[in-house]
């Protein structure tokens, strides 16, 4: 995604961090997103209960938090180069919550967020991210449990 370009000495993002995986991440955003939809929209039907509005129903509102939550990552991985920290080493908390505070500056473009749903996203963030880093480490796809 940097292009190769180097700031202060350092790559901006690094190797690991690419225009194809932003894209295929944002389509996979895209796509959670309106199979969630569907889904509530099915279930909703069958049990009559109330969906949300027609606005969190958009195709493109998944798109726009998946790209701003690869975003949130993308800035993490520039500031962990210019503090010389290694690609792929810990860098707590931030590692856990890059995401969760990319998808939070997205949302205050369209949404006024509180700072109560501000704070219950980032715990509620930490949890998940911690639990699936620590099956993925179970499940030996994680060389660690951070």
């Amino acid at each position: 995604m940097d292009f190769g370009l180097n700031w202060r000495g350092q790559q901006l993002l690094g190797s690991h961090k690419t225009i194809r995986g932003l894209l295929t991440g944002t389509l996979m955003a895209l796509l959670v997103h309106q199979t969630q939809v569907l889904l509530a929209q099915h279930y909703s039907a069958l049990e009559n209960l109330a969906i949300a509005p027609a606005f969190y129903q958009t195709w493109w509102l998944g798109a726009w938090l998946g790209f701003t939550a690869l975003l949130g990552d993308a800035l993490k991985s520039l500031i962990k180069r210019q503090l010389h920290i290694e690609p792929g080493k810990p860098w707590l908390p931030w590692d856990k919550i890059d995401w969760i505070l990319g998808c939070l500056v997205g949302c205050m473009f369209l949404l006024p967020i509180s700072v109560a749903f501000a704070l219950t996203a980032i715990v509620c963030g930490l949890i998940l991210s911690s639990a699936g880093r620590i099956i993925g480490y179970w499940l030996k796809i994680n060389d660690d449990w951070l």
